[in-house]
């Protein structure tokens, strides 16, 4: 069949482990049986909140802190260094690229597996009857409502980092399915994360389970998450500068008032759930060195006489950057000389960097019980609203939104009210404070909407060759210097390396 490739990507449920669903035999989990029990039917779709959260924390990260230069490397394994090259490079969306199922294919198989198994539980509850029922207590809307939150959120991934993408329900015939465009994709997750919350808001001790015997969030809370999310999707959609104008910052700026207050960082559980985009990001090698050290761009924003490229001659090696009085600059990151691990000169010194990014470093392991996860920063939220200022022009209250920020409160760092600034600022504090802190994609998103990503910079993934293939359509890719401008692949317009640094 056509679609073929979907089919057997919903009956993934089938292969879960005995130990997931606590399932007293040895045989693959059937479902019927998994969702006729109430424990069952709960930790299983727990185990897809776990899913939802461990893809925004996960490996394919690294591909997007590459693309929004947040690190630099000449390292070729996984495709690394195809991401951080300048020029920079059109993504390799074939079946023949090794590395294709963390970058391109990474996201898309899991968020359609989150939103696969959202559907099951959904289908369950809505069409079959299914009620979830432990020790006499009916958890059903409970478990609906986590299943479209978690529907929802997968979808607005989505929707952020494809071209097009397709919207699944419990009754859509899988030899009809067609992609729809992000636009589509994205009205579909905001419609879902708001059933998710009024569905939670009527039920009585409404709990939602990060992971297995991980945090458990109140109404409250989730509330704010999921405006949290809203928020963040709603302003990360455009692809570009000019596509931004077109959004209701009014309404952005609603769901960022009522977001989150708190950083969403569940503690982790080694083994079970951690966050693995910071573990490869702050690795350290043996001479101390960064795996994939501190790009120039952060060094160039704290110190904008700093370089933004590294010299090429063979003989220099760059002094530590003056420090702007920000303190965040010596607890984030380290200077290292002339130490530079794994970076070869001859593919291309101009990427070097001499500087390490320590912020959440932990001695090499971040698969430790109790380590925080940063899925969102609370700090985002305000930023949020500040660039929602910037653009209704609002440029005090812009200030007022990065003071009440660890920009003034942590960096003691001031903004004049101005265009410019605001946005620089902003620059500055999505970069820098963002950075590892709250999931992956956030800094490649406001970059993109600014056109500051550098110019043939994929603005959005094709769908996986590995799809296309499948359902039989033709393969595509984004990004390179020759489709600069062009739809999926920066201009270059306001690359950050040009930009006039006032704050």
């Amino acid at each position: 069949m056509k679609k073929l490739a979907y089919i057997v990507m919903a009956l993934t449920i089938l292969s879960c482990s005995q130990e997931e669903f606590n399932i007293p035999n040895s045989n693959q989990a059937d479902a019927q049986r998994v969702l006729a029990n109430g424990n069952d039917f709960q930790n299983f779709n727990i185990s897809n909140h776990s899913a939802l959260f461990t893809s925004q924390i996960g490996f394919s990260g690294i591909y997007f802190r590459g693309l929004s230069d947040q690190f630099t490397t000449t390292n070729a394994f996984a495709g690394f260094w195809d991401y951080c090259d300048q020029p920079r490079r059109q993504i390799i969306n074939s079946t023949a690229n090794d590395n294709l199922s963390d970058q391109a294919g990474g996201p898309w198989n899991n968020f359609n597996s989150v939103i696969n198994n959202a559907n099951i539980v959904i289908n369950n509850i809505e069409n079959e009857g299914g009620e979830v029922i432990v020790s006499e207590a009916d958890f059903t809307q409970q478990e609906l409502a986590g299943a479209y939150f978690d529907k929802g959120v997968a979808q607005g991934y989505l929707s952020l980092i494809y071209d097009k993408a397709y919207i699944v329900n419990p009754e859509t015939d899988p030899n009809t399915l067609e992609f729809s465009n992000y636009q589509e994709m994205f009205e579909t997750a905001v419609v879902n994360i708001s059933k998710a919350v009024q569905l939670a808001q009527a039920v009585s001790g409404f709990e939602y389970s990060v992971y297995p015997g991980g945090q458990v969030l109140d109404f409250n809370y989730f509330e704010q998450l999921a405006n949290g999310y809203l928020a963040r999707l709603s302003i990360g959609l455009p692809r570009t500068a000019s596509e931004a104008q077109s959004l209701d910052y009014n309404a952005i700026l609603n769901y960022a008032n009522k977001g989150i207050t708190s950083d969403f960082s569940p503690p982790a559980t080694e083994a079970v759930f951690f966050n693995n985009l910071q573990d490869w990001s702050l690795f350290t090698v043996g001479d101390g060195s960064g795996y994939m050290p501190t790009d120039q761009k952060i060094l160039h924003l704290i110190d904008p006489t700093y370089p933004t490229d590294y010299p090429t001659d063979e003989s220099i090696i760059l002094d530590p950057a003056i420090s702007n009085g920000d303190p965040r600059f010596g607890d984030y990151y380290e200077y290292m000389g002339e130490l530079f691990g794994f970076l070869r000169a001859s593919r291309g010194r101009h990427l070097f960097s001499s500087y390490r990014t320590k912020k959440f470093y932990n001695d090499n392991d971040q698969n430790q019980t109790g380590l925080p996860t940063n899925i969102m920063a609370a700090a985002e939220m305000q930023y949020i609203k500040a660039e929602c200022h910037y653009r209704l022009g609002n440029y005090d209250a812009a200030v007022q939104a990065l003071n009440e920020s660890p920009r003034m409160m942590v960096g003691g760092l001031s903004t004049t009210p101005e265009a410019a600034n605001v946005l620089n600022a902003l620059l500055y504090e999505v970069s820098i404070e963002l950075d590892l802190a709250s999931g992956m994609c956030v800094e490649w998103w406001f970059m993109r909407r600014h056109d500051m990503l550098q110019a043939g910079s994929p603005t959005m993934y094709p769908v996986p060759a590995s799809e296309l293939e499948i359902s039989q359509d033709d393969i595509y890719t984004f990004g390179g210097p020759a489709a600069a401008g062009q739809t999926g692949t920066a201009s270059g317009s306001n690359d950050w390396r040009n930009i006039d640094l006032v704050y």
